[in-house]
């Protein structure tokens, strides 16, 4: 059976990624991008799909960046982050050009998802960037962004960093599921006052599952 992920941020040819966020990278910086190869084909199969949201590459050399994306399994959607725009200038040929599996080198590309998943019986808004109020926030649905890396927004409500260097995995639809589903839902209508303390909430309930996984 197919699964979904979800990523974003993973700054393929970035060497100074490393000293910004040592956690889940490898401390040689020409091992990085087959370390993060290895780590997405472990995970994805060719089957599978696979939602990034943003900020893939810090290569110069659309070639470069193309070689990376050509050796990733499954369907590749991307979520355009502030660093991607030689992917945006030719996503053209990267929705068109075909992997070896037959499939897109870029399944889709854009700036903004509505993503609706049966799965898990939610739907989700897809950003690079977070946002203090989204589509569906005061319905419960989901917003995931990146952009943060390893850090949790301070904002109320069912949001999730699926940065690489937070999680140092590809989370799935339940992973995310399960990290917001008991979260409450947010409205900021008609409201005068400061915000609840619900962000340190969140962030804590994150942080114990982070730490539980990762134990």
């Amino acid at each position: 059976m197919s699964k979904i992920f979800f990523t974003s941020d993973l700054h393929f040819s970035h060497a100074n990624i490393i000293k910004f966020c040592p956690t889940f990278r490898p401390q040689d910086a020409s091992e990085m991008d087959e370390y993060l190869i290895r780590r997405w084909n472990e995970t994805v199969s060719p089957q599978d799909t696979v939602y990034n949201l943003g900020d893939v590459s810090f290569a110069k050399d659309i070639g470069q960046i193309e070689a990376v994306l050509q050796r990733l399994n499954g369907r590749h959607h991307l979520i355009f982050g502030n660093h991607d725009g030689l992917l945006r200038q030719h996503a053209p040929r990267l929705l068109s050009k075909r992997k070896q599996d037959g499939l897109p080198v870029l399944a889709s590309a854009q700036d903004y998802l509505l993503l609706r998943l049966p799965e898990i019986k939610q739907k989700l808004v897809l950003f690079h960037y977070p946002i203090q109020e989204w589509d569906g926030c005061h319905k419960g649905w989901y917003h995931l962004h990146g952009h943060i890396h390893d850090r949790i927004a301070e904002l109320r409500g069912r949001v999730l960093n699926a940065g690489w260097d937070l999680h140092g995995r590809f989370l799935s639809a339940e992973d995310v599921d399960g990290l917001l589903r008991d979260l409450p839902k947010t409205t900021h209508f008609g409201e005068k006052t400061a915000p609840p303390a619900d962000t340190e909430e969140a962030a804590q309930r994150v942080r114990e599952a982070l730490l539980r996984n990762n134990i």
